[in-house]
């Protein structure tokens, strides 16, 4: 969604990447899919989000949030302090 590092550089947008390993993240560990990564680019010193690519299982699921938060100006940090509920099947 939006921006990867490969067009930022190509447009020359400067950008931050953070990347995010899924075996950090209690849905995918719960899920027994943690394997995979999160990107996020953003502004650099700001957390408005220029871009995010999700690789892994539920890839789909998780992206959808990145793509609310882009069209509405929410930063990374409102993602990152969101809870988000699960349960192991």
């Amino acid at each position: 969604m939006g921006l990867n590092e490969t067009e930022a550089k190509e447009k020359g947008i400067a950008c931050e990447v953070t990347t995010y390993d899924l075996s950090d993240l209690d849905r995918a560990i719960a899920d027994e899919t943690a394997r995979g990564v999160v990107k996020v680019l953003t502004v650099p010193g700001k957390d408005r989000i220029l871009g995010a690519t999700i690789v892994g299982e539920h890839a789909g699921d998780l992206i959808a949030e990145f793509v609310l938060a882009m069209r509405h100006g929410l930063g990374l940090d409102k993602i990152l302090g969101t809870i988000h509920v699960y349960k192991k099947h």
